[in-house]
């Protein structure tokens, strides 16, 4: 079958392997990913004792996760049956977005795929309908947590992760804590590194955020008031349309936050890193544990299954530099370029991602 795109030029660079889509030869993202040379999977530890503490570990977060909004896409009466049924789909969305954003790829993929899936998108915790349960604390192993918690619910004993910017960061720090939870990872436009101020495109999400914790919400404003108070820091009219679909009417016509901002400008500094490491989250004599000097094994963070990394063209998250601490992590990754396309790509190249997500998907 003709794919989307008709080249792929491959090119390497710092050490790794990075897969540029063009227009003319065809797609080879339907073949298996192969492991690199001389490297075989890690194998299970046989010590009860790093066992145990894992276990409860992971019992004691998991008591207190938030329960995740949902939904989930059912596929088309008239789409056709498929030929099989594979591991579901959890779709994670990005900082200050929300489930309702997978709308329309979600739809699509659950009638548009050869091998029917369960297709879901959740709210990551201080997002979209999460309100009843705001927390304080935003760490990737905390919000990883939050989705191993979904995953249990629903009966899912592994599923396929697709994450866009910090929802990409969830999920590979669920992948590197859990591998034998997570069939595959796809991931939007986000590298597992710490962002800074002195990265443009960060300043501008820190801007917003700051932006976001200034606006008045008192009675009487409207959204095309808070429009008008954001032209300022937000120029991008499109942009100030996503951040104005966290704006919501209470029961008393008053404009609240359906996001936390408290709490997500308060943590964005986790928000910018990121964190695989659960041991912070114990109690010091726990964390003794772990190891003689109280830290996980570093070696012991790597996900051995497919990553498959899609990069806005235009935009600057995921860098040359940022490879050689994905190889490490995940060895098996793929890096794959729409050109043109900014930092949200689901948005701004809707039919190149789908074609892509559903060669990957069908694959398994």
């Amino acid at each position: 079958k003709a794919c989307l795109f008709n080249a792929i030029v491959f090119s390497l660079a710092s050490a790794s392997r990075e897969l540029f889509v063009h227009s003319s030869a065809r797609s080879t993202i339907g073949r298996a990913l192969p492991l690199k040379h001389g490297r075989t999977p890690r194998q299970k530890s046989t010590k009860l004792s790093d066992s145990a503490v894992n276990d409860a570990y992971h019992n004691q977060k998991r008591q207190s996760h938030v329960e995740l909004k949902y939904v989930e896409f059912s596929r088309r009466k008239n789409s056709g049956g498929g030929v099989s049924k594979g591991d579901p789909v959890v779709l994670l969305h990005g900082l200050l977005g929300q489930k309702r954003n997978f709308a329309s790829l979600g739809s699509n993929l659950a009638s548009q795929l050869k091998i029917m899936r369960r297709i879901y998108a959740v709210d990551l915790r201080n997002h979209g309908e999460n309100t009843h349960d705001w927390r304080e604390e935003m760490s990737y192993s905390d919000m990883a947590e939050d989705v191993l918690a979904f995953l249990d619910k629903h009966g899912m004993e592994r599923a396929i992760l697709i994450g866009h910017s910090m929802g990409g960061k969830v999920a590979k720090s669920l992948a590197l804590s859990h591998p034998d939870r997570i069939t595959g990872l796809v991931v939007l436009d986000i590298s597992p590194v710490t962002y800074t101020a002195q990265d443009p495109s960060w300043k501008a999400v820190q801007g917003i955020i700051k932006s976001l914790t200034e606006v008045q919400l008192i009675p009487g404003k409207t959204k095309s008031d808070i429009d008008k108070d954001l032209r300022e820091s937000v120029e991008d009219p499109a942009l100030r349309q996503f951040v104005l679909t966290n704006l919501e009417v209470d029961d008393n016509e008053i404009l609240r936050w359906k996001i936390n901002i408290d709490a997500i400008s308060n943590q964005l500094h986790k928000i910018a890193s990121f964190d695989v490491n659960w041991s912070s989250s114990l109690e010091e004599n726990d964390t003794r544990l772990l190891q003689e000097d109280g830290q996980k094994p570093e070696n012991e963070y790597r996900y051995e299954g497919d990553l498959f990394l899609i990069k806005g063209g235009a935009s600057s998250f995921v860098k040359g530099s940022h490879m050689p601490l994905i190889s490490k992590r995940f060895p098996n990754y793929m890096l794959t370029t729409i050109r043109g396309a900014g930092h949200w790509i689901h948005a701004e190249s809707p039919d190149a991602t789908l074609a892509l997500l559903k060669k990957y998907l069908d694959r398994y």
